[in-house]
């Protein structure tokens, strides 16, 4: 009986799984219920209470006291931003410890105090940290002012998510699966300019150009010094400014831009500055995650450019990030050491790879004609072997980079033979070209790149695209206030 019963049960198993087995992935996927997304801790309509300036006793906001927050699992929304649907993440933190990690010091938080922190976001188009003391008050950071809300109520209208859901189709659905650039486009496109000394040396300056593209294609622009990014709370700058005493670019610095008055304080600059008297920096990247650099140094006289990659907001520590530690593998240095030494040995039989110099911190990125690539130098005490080496490691830029549109090297340099470098735009029709001279803008339609731009940038000093950031939509006119708000504009159209 008991033999009869397994076979019987084996049987019906077999049955459930030929039932279920599909050759077809789509068809098998269909099978596979997702499972419910639980309703986030902080759901509900909230309103703004208080305002508090963080620098200031009058706070300047976009957000006004009355203003509502709307959460559930399917939005996060207050005026013009929001996410849908958005990604939720929580934490419980020490509060003093969480502000004081992002440069703020204020005395009503005691030093013991814990919270929890949910962060909402969705992609490129919304990211904030929310912070809950208590059951029914959040506050959260926004351009130098803490925003505080109170709860209305536990849930959300449903005329509130069908606003947003009538948004979203028409600015991040529609645009996307039609290909057309229906909303304002605005771009972040941080650069490194070179000016040749007569002495044979070079100089480099940083810029970021704001440049905003409306539905007709109608552009304008703005240009301002240093690197300009869009943090998840605020905005911050990277720079890296020459020494009046060595006469080399031996310090980088990555703040909030609300401290930019305040960065020749000493803790300002213990906190968010990277030193070392020895290097003369090169800028090669940089966004809130990392800044990646290139840099020779007088030790071996200048003749051997080696790399480097820091954490953004990590620059206290004063301490490049290891190969292991960028890609998140534990072998990564073994995998780099042997890519080193069959590098170098096949350009030149005659090495000997224990005469070789290799370092888990000597690696960046760089840009490499229409993409990031990860590259480090190969060199002995003696000499530099290679002037750089692209390596195939794990580069979390190029995963991350995303477009219902591809276009190829040969398909650019079809259009303009003179190209530098180019960078598609996501979610719309627009191509950027890079000319040793210019900036160029080109349209795409069905798949085509237009012959002629519709727009240039001049460029009269060597230029290269070191970061880039874009917003579409609500959020492409914050962007440009923020960066009128945040830049003294020197130049643009």
């Amino acid at each position: 009986m008991t033999k009869k019963f397994k076979f019987l049960l084996g049987l019906i198993f077999a049955i459930i799984l030929t039932s279920c087995t599909n050759s077809n992935p789509e068809e098998l996927s269909d099978l596979i219920q997702s499972p419910e997304i639980a309703n986030p801790v902080l759901e509900g309509t909230w309103q703004v209470s208080k305002i508090e300036g963080i620098k200031t006793k009058d706070p300047i906001s976009d957000i006004k006291i009355g203003d509502k927050l709307y959460i559930n699992k399917n939005l996060v929304a207050i005026n013009d931003e929001y996410a849908f649907p958005p990604t939720f993440t929580s934490k419980y933190v020490n509060l003093y410890d969480y502000l004081a990690n992002r440069g703020y010091d204020f005395e009503k938080i005691g030093k013991d105090e814990s919270a929890t922190v949910v962060n909402a976001s969705q992609g490129q188009f919304f990211a904030r940290d929310f912070i809950q003391r208590s059951e029914d008050e959040i506050f959260f950071i926004s351009n130098d002012n803490i925003i505080y809300l109170s709860r209305l109520s536990k849930t959300v209208e449903a005329d509130v998510v069908d606003k947003y859901t009538n948004l979203a189709t028409k600015e991040r659905i529609e645009s996307k699966s039609k290909q057309n650039a229906s909303e304002d486009t605005s771009l972040l496109l941080g650069v490194r300019e070179r000016t040749d000394l007569s002495d044979g040396k070079q100089d480099y300056d940083y810029y970021t150009y704001y440049v905003n593209i409306n539905p007709e294609g109608e552009v304008k622009y703005k240009k301002a010094y240093d690197i300009f990014l869009r943090g998840q709370n605020e905005y911050w700058k990277v720079r890296s400014q020459k020494s009046s005493v060595t006469e080399l670019f031996d310090k980088i610095e990555a703040f909030p831009v609300r401290l930019e008055n305040e960065m020749d304080k000493q803790d300002n600059i213990n906190r968010y500055s990277f030193k070392d008297f020895d290097m003369d920096i090169r800028l090669n990247y940089a966004d809130m995650n990392y800044i990646s650099f290139s840099y020779t140094t007088p030790l071996f006289d200048n003749t051997i450019t080696q790399y480097g990659v820091l954490g953004t907001n990590e620059l206290e520590d004063n301490k490049l990030i290891t190969i292991e530690e960028f890609t998140g593998e534990e072998d990564a240095f073994e995998q780099f050491e042997n890519m080193v030494i069959n590098e170098a040995t096949s350009k030149d039989s005659k090495i000997d790879p224990n005469d070789l110099i290799i370092e888990n911190t000597n690696f960046g990125l760089v840009r490499d004609n229409g993409a990031w690539s990860i590259q480090t130098s190969i060199y002995t005490k003696e000499s530099q072997k290679t002037a750089s080496s692209q390596i195939p490691v794990r580069n979390y830029i190029e995963e991350n980079v995303s477009s219902d549109l591809f276009v190829s090297r040969d398909q650019v340099r079809n259009i303009k033979p003179q190209e530098k470098d180019y960078k598609l735009i996501p979610n719309s029709n627009y191509l950027i070209i890079q000319t040793a001279d210019e900036i160029l803008f080109h349209k795409i339609n069905d798949g085509k790149i237009d012959k002629n731009p519709f727009f240039s940038i001049p460029t009269p000093n060597p230029t290269t695209f070191i970061s880039f950031d874009q917003q579409i939509g609500t959020n492409a006119k914050s962007l440009e206030q923020a960066f009128e708000n945040s830049n003294t504009v020197i130049g643009g159209n």
